[in-house]
């Protein structure tokens, strides 16, 4: 059956037997002799797990406007429906803004973000990825009856994005598309003898709909340039014998897994060039057992092989 699969099996029967709660079950070696954490089986929820692979945590940065004029609560509708989006697919973590400890509106400069800048505080957050969209233009126009009392207009909104995303480890671009959504409706004007252009405001509902279907657009292919980078860990603290990571159960970690541990690698960079080439692996130390969890998404570990950890060092799947 396999590690994986008795664990899958003592998760049921905890699930049918204990409704009440969480229930944990002591594994059959105890704790070991000099007071170490013991490893546990936990009936930890598979579903993070269910592809194989571990969720990646991503930022997703307030959006930007090609037109200041705009109302600010256009831009909080796109960035919520990509957040919606990708945390739909369950294969990420979007982490917090509230939780950055910086104010990200002073990384914008020129209505841009200091990426550079950016990717230090993502992947200090072990963010893999930074997602910042846009609002190009918003066009508004309606066509009909040129004359009456009563007459039928149509009106047509047409949104033209962008979204990007960059790897958090070098601040790099990975994707970098538009996208453009229509929506139109039918309205009835009385007295209105007006076919003139209308403006944004006149129909916020359109709006709102056509920039959800925009940004609904690039979904997939933020999936896709995400999935390009490998999933990594940090160790946050190294304290006596307990190692705390900064990946848990959200991220998919389960109690008993087995973790490599690195020397943060090295960026490489073309010598002729100057462009990136890649991030060479740094020296593997061992490998750490996760044993419990703590905070919103950590890990606490204990050493399974090797010595010599220290905060930063890399972690990933053995």
């Amino acid at each position: 059956m396999g590690r994986f699969g008795f664990i899958a099996g003592l998760a049921a029967i905890s699930a049918v037997l204990c409704s009440c709660g969480v229930m944990d079950v002591q594994s059959n070696h105890g704790a070991n002799s000099n007071g170490a954490l013991a490893p546990q089986v936990r009936d930890v929820s598979f579903y993070a797990r269910a592809n194989g692979d571990l969720r990646k945590k991503v930022i997703v940065l307030p959006f930007l406007d090609g037109d200041i004029h705009h109302p600010q609560a256009i831009k909080m509708v796109a960035r919520r429906t990509v957040v919606d989006d990708l945390v739909g697919t369950n294969q990420f973590i979007v982490i917090n803004n509230g939780d950055i400890p910086q104010d990200l509106h002073s990384f914008i400069k020129n209505n841009d973000y200091d990426m550079p800048a950016i990717a230090k505080v993502a992947a200090n957050l072990g963010a893999s990825a930074v997602i910042v969209g846009r609002v190009l233009d918003i066009n508004a126009q309606r066509s009909g009856d040129p004359i009456g009392v009563f007459r039928t207009l149509r009106a047509r909104t047409t949104v033209n994005v962008e979204i990007r995303v960059f790897s958090a480890t070098t601040g790099k671009p990975m994707l970098d598309v538009t996208k453009r959504a229509s929506v139109e409706s039918d309205m009835t004007r009385v007295a209105d003898n007006s076919n003139d252009d209308i403006h944004v405001e006149d129909d916020p509902n359109l709006v709102r709909i056509a920039v959800r279907r925009a940004f609904h657009q690039t979904v997939g292919e933020i999936v896709r340039a995400v999935e390009k980078l490998s999933w990594e860990g940090r160790i946050a603290l190294v304290s006596g014998d307990k190692i705390y990571l900064n990946a848990g159960r959200l991220s998919g970690l389960q109690i008993g897994d087995i973790l490599r541990v690195s020397e943060t690698g090295r960026d490489i960079f073309d010598p002729d060039t100057g462009v990136y080439i890649g991030t060479a692996p740094g020296r593997m130390k061992g490998t750490l057992e996760i044993v419990s969890y703590f905070g919103k998404d950590g890990a606490i570990a204990i050493v399974h092989s090797g010595s010599g950890f220290k905060e930063n060092d890399q972690v990933e799947m053995y």
